[in-house]
Formats: C-alpha cells, structure tokens, sequence
C-alpha cells in the first residue's frame, strides 16, 4: 500500500477509536454535540469492540476498494491494542500494540514497524489513547445535505465533525449511528475532495475477557514467515 493510503489508513484507524477517551466536564451542549457526547460515553465504556469493514476511497475519477475485520481491546492495565486486518484488495495487517506499530504486507514479504509514540501528535491517535476529547478538537455539526443518503434502514442518525485547527488529513468527517449509538458508518474527506468510507458490520462489544494473558497475546502476535524483511523506523 502505498504511504499515501498508510497516512489515511492510520488516521482512519484512529478515529474508530477516538471516543475511548476519558470524560471530561464540559458546559450544555447543542443537539449534535450532545449526540457525539452519547456515543463517547458508549464508547468509554467497552473493553474491547471488533467489526467486518468494507472501504471505499474516491480519489478523482478512481475508486478503490478494500475489506477485513477489525479488534480494539483494553485489558487491564494496559494502554489498549488495535489491529486490523485487511482481507481486500490484499492481505495485510496493521498491528498497533501500544508500544509499536506494525505495518505486515503479506504480498511484499515485508513489515514496517515504528514507534507508537510516533502517532502521539496526531489528534486522531490522541482520542485512542485517551489524552484528548473529541469535542475538544472537533466542532460537532448537523450532518450536511451532501451526505443525507437516502437510507432504507430506520433509526440511523448522522453527525458532522469539522476540527477547529487545521488537520493536515481531514476536512470533515461524517458519522453514522445507530440507536444504541454504535457508529455503523464512517466518511472521511480531505482537502482535495477525495473521500474515504468504511462501513462497519457485525459489530460486537465486551467479549474478550480483559484478564487473559492468552487474549492479549493472541491478539498482537504477528505469524510472519521466514526471510520477511523488517524496516524498522
């Protein structure tokens, strides 16, 4: 994958996991800051959330696809793991584990691994691990006209985000929810209008206990075969 869609792919990875940051006292809020404020809470609350994905990246005249599944999980007393895993367009994994960051590509024989104090400055990684609140960052807005998707299922809400400083990724950014709050779509757009959209299905929360060593183990082990190469940055 190229560095580009790496960059996007890391703030994406990111902003799934903003909302476990910790509470925070704020003034009364509006309809739509009120809505985000709901779904942090939720967030807050889990220990650990895994999905199906499907991505969708316009860019120009090109579309792109992608698919896997995803693992968030936040044992006890450890800073929390992410780890997805993309079946679609090709096999690859992207493993942060809270101390470092691995990028596994199964078709280039080859795993990038930095520091995940490297992502400490983006905002996005900031909500992860827990140093920022959403609102803090982003102003909270009625989803735009543009993206009121005429949408055959019931009891889906929509929320706009716009960061108040510039972000060198993210232009705005469109949430879907449902009821219960769980987001079940993502829409990202930069500041050349391309757009980047997950799509989040078979959503489970609060299933992996938080005590097992096994779990965890399991869970950021990278299977990589003999003769990878490691780019270490």
């Amino acid at each position: 994958m190229p560095d580009k869609n790496l960059c996007w792919l890391v703030t994406l990875l990111s902003i799934c996991c903003f909302l476990f940051s910790p509470a925070a006292i704020a003034a009364p809020m509006a309809a739509p800051e009120q809505q985000v404020e709901k779904i942090q809470n939720l967030y807050r609350s889990l220990t650990s959330l895994s999905f199906d994905f499907n991505q969708l990246t316009q860019n120009g005249g090109r579309i792109r696809k992608g698919a896997g599944n995803a693992l968030f999980f936040r044992p006890e007393g450890h800073p929390g793991v992410m780890r997805w895993n993309y079946t679609e367009p090709d096999p690859q994994v992207i493993l942060n584990d809270g101390i470092k960051l691995s990028i596994y590509t199964k078709n280039d024989n080859q795993v990038i691994v930095t520091s995940a104090d490297a992502l400490q400055s983006d905002i996005t990684y900031a909500f992860f691990v827990g140093t920022r609140n959403v609102l803090d960052d982003f102003t909270a807005l009625p989803a735009g006209d543009r993206f009121l998707f005429n949408n055959s299922e019931k009891n889906i809400q929509a929320v706009r985000l716009e960061p108040k400083e510039p972000h060198p990724q993210i232009k705005v950014l469109h949430l879907w929810f449902d009821n219960n709050f769980y987001i079940q779509k993502l829409i990202m757009e930069d500041h050349f209008g391309s757009l980047t959209e997950l799509t989040f299905s078979k959503i489970k929360s609060n299933t992996l206990d938080i005590h097992s060593p096994e779990t965890l183990s399991s869970i950021t082990r990278l299977d990589l075969p003999p003769g990878t190469e490691v780019i270490s940055q």
